[in-house]
């Protein structure tokens, strides 16, 4: 039966199981755009995403008797990402370790641009990616990006569901004290600029 594009995930994932490569092609149409995203948020260039995409679409495709359908297939398509993202990322540390190239860790790209069309959303991703920690952005992006529970997203980061929340928690503090931090930076300048003005209107007064 060929899939609809009304059917479940989970529903594709099941007919997928039983041999429908027509299943498994809907799912990685619906799921390629929203597993490079995420990607984007673990590994330094958008070009290693896309492999990492295309290696966890193949994993997937060889592991499916091993999903549940009562499981979401989002959640165990992200388990996987995030599986093969954090071998890729020790693999990467042990050759620039020898390299002695540790400054290519730091180099990352803006995923901000592409997780939504607003200015300020594209911004405040930025700044998630600017200053948060690789756990707390991960599991922001799940739940806010992907709509995962605090259960699902713990599925994916190997913790409890207690422990999600408190990364949610955190996460959300420290953006919101940045961007404090970013107004006030702003309102200093402003107030500078418009005490250099009154300066120079008047600059024979004392």
């Amino acid at each position: 039966m060929p899939p609809e594009s009304k059917t479940s995930s989970e529903e594709l994932a099941r007919r997928a199981r039983a041999g429908c490569r027509e299943a498994f092609g809907e799912l990685v149409l619906r799921f390629e755009g929203s597993l490079l995203r995420f990607l984007c948020t673990r590994v330094p260039t958008e070009s290693e995403a896309e492999e990492l995409a295309q290696e966890t679409f193949l994993r997937a495709w060889t592991k499916l008797a091993l999903y549940d359908p009562e499981q979401r297939f989002s959640t165990w398509l992200f388990t996987l990402a995030r599986h093969l993202a954090v071998s890729r990322g020790r693999r990467r540390r042990l050759v620039l370790a020898e390299d002695g190239d540790l400054e290519a860790v730091a180099q990352r790209v803006d995923a901000g641009g592409e997780l939504a069309e607003r200015e300020q959303s594209e911004r405040l991703w930025k700044l998630a990616d600017e200053v948060l920690t690789p756990d707390q952005r991960e599991a922001l992006w799940l739940k806010y990006a992907e709509d995962l529970s605090a259960e699902e997203i713990g599925r994916v980061l190997g913790k409890r569901d207690v422990a999600v929340r408190v990364l949610l928690f955190r996460a959300r503090a420290k953006l919101a004290r940045e961007l404090e931090a970013e107004r006030e930076r702003a309102d200093s300048r402003r107030a500078s600029a418009s005490g250099s003005t009154a300066w120079a209107l008047a600059p024979g007064e004392a």
